[in-house]
């Protein structure tokens, strides 16, 4: 299956980098925040989620442990939107999972991207292909470089919550 936003990375690092890469290939995720039993998100990931002409969609895995990634690649990052930056995506995502959902109503919904690399130049360092990919003034990014990813340690976001604002009375 092609992976059409994985092409455009590898061919925007090679148009401003002069970086060949083999492949890269793209997982769009989602963390769920809300109490919505897994079983039923499961039932339903392919209306919300995923379009299963083009994309797998799975629940409460990351899709790295699938078949769809039956070879360790040379070096995977993920990329989400840090707290309390505004993840408009994830809104939509939050609108229509209310619609399938209707009684979580306090469900909210946050995306990210992670970056497959395949074929990645000996002197290629992940973190600084991390530092490409991602705004790090809105965006956080974890990486796993050649060794973890021979070894399945897989970076994994947790959901983006804000620190608790306190209100403080001027004087």
């Amino acid at each position: 299956m092609r992976d059409v936003r994985g092409d455009v990375v590898r061919r925007q690092l090679m148009a401003d980098h002069g970086l060949d890469v083999e492949a890269v290939r793209s997982i769009c995720g989602y963390l769920i925040n809300g109490e919505t039993p897994s079983n039923n998100i499961e039932a339903r990931v392919d209306d919300l989620f995923a379009d299963p002409i083009i994309e797998h969609g799975a629940t409460n895995t990351t899709l790295l442990t699938t078949e769809a990634f039956s070879s360790p690649p040379d070096a995977v990052i993920t990329v989400g939107f840090k707290p309390g930056v505004t993840d408009n995506p994830g809104k939509a995502a939050t609108d229509g999972f209310l619609t399938l959902f209707p009684t979580d109503t306090d469900a909210t919904i946050a995306t990210y991207i992670t970056y497959v690399f395949y074929g990645l130049p000996e002197d290629c360092s992940a973190d600084w292909l991390a530092g490409t990919l991602h705004n790090t003034l809105i965006e956080r990014a974890l990486v796993a470089n050649k060794t973890e990813c021979s070894t399945g340690q897989w970076p994994e976001l947790t959901f983006p919550t804000p620190p608790e604002q306190v209100f403080i009375e001027p004087q």
